[in-house]
């Protein structure tokens, strides 16, 4: 029975190492990034600085039927690395929302009248204004110029 000890050990301590590993991954996981995140999401995600490169994204409204009315909201693409969604608040106005929860840094889903972190479960109104936690800060807002003829966004 000695022979066979340095073998049971030996899986003991790597069932205990994984296991741990593990766990580790899952409370990382679930941290999202530590307290002093919570509380300062633009540390993670930097507004991008207009006129350099990468900084603007163009929208077609034609290209997004949801914008065709007052109150529609749509996914329109990435500025930089982030998710952004516009959502039309007036009959010639527009707003450029993140689609990065501000509680943990998860992509935001588009939901009636709204946005919803599938994460932990945070809401957000069109204006980007949390509406149930724990997001406690708006979504990042970005500059919209609607061009003069009324067809295309730029979002910077």
């Amino acid at each position: 029975m000695a022979e066979s000890e340095p073998a049971d050990n030996t899986r003991r301590e790597f069932l205990s190492q994984a296991t741990l590993a593990a766990v580790g991954a899952v409370l990382a996981a679930c941290s999202g990034g530590g307290a002093s995140d919570v509380f300062a999401p633009t540390q993670q995600n930097p507004e991008p600085t207009p006129g350099t490169s990468g900084s603007s994204l163009t929208v077609t409204l034609a290209s997004f039927p949801a914008l065709g009315a007052v109150g529609g909201i749509a996914a329109v693409g990435n500025l930089g690395a982030k998710p952004v969604a516009v959502v039309r608040d007036g009959e010639a106005t527009y707003v450029a929302l993140s689609r990065i929860c501000t509680h943990a840094g998860c992509d935001i889903g588009i939901v009636s009248g709204g946005f919803q972190c599938p994460c932990h479960g945070s809401r957000f109104n069109s204006s980007g204004v949390p509406t149930q936690g724990p997001a406690q800060a708006a979504l990042q807002r970005f500059n919209v110029v609607l061009s003069t003829n009324g067809t295309t966004l730029t979002i910077s």
